[in-house]
């Protein structure tokens, strides 16, 4: 009997931004100063850096924290999910819990 090799697949992140592109993102969002001036940066950068941008901002303090719900709004669930893997993006989104409730993941009582 031949055996069976299960598959699992990919729960990584699936494409980790270049840090020659993500510095300079991060040092422009850490100048907005509210979500309409993030956006307008946003609509700027190639989309694919994006979740990327928003994990690592998520990690710093001295990027406004409106700014980074802008950046994760912008990106929504799924495609958090299937940039920055399964566990990045839920920890994300924990830590936003206000579009993750819009999401769905979780609920936000506030």
């Amino acid at each position: 009997m031949i055996e069976r090799i299960q598959y699992a697949p990919r729960q990584g992140a699936t494409y980790e931004p270049s840090l020659d592109i993500l510095v300079p993102a991060l040092a422009k969002l850490r100048e907005c100063e509210g979500t309409l001036s993030a956006l307008v940066l946003l609509d700027g950068l190639p989309e694919m850096i994006l979740p990327g941008l928003a994990y690592v901002a998520s990690r710093r303090r001295y990027v406004p924290h409106a700014a980074v719900q802008a950046v994760v709004t912008y990106c929504g669930p799924l495609f958090l999910e299937r940039c920055l893997g399964r566990s990045r993006a839920r920890a994300l989104l924990k830590c936003y819990p206000k579009r993750a409730a819009l999401s769905g993941l979780v609920r936000y009582d506030a």
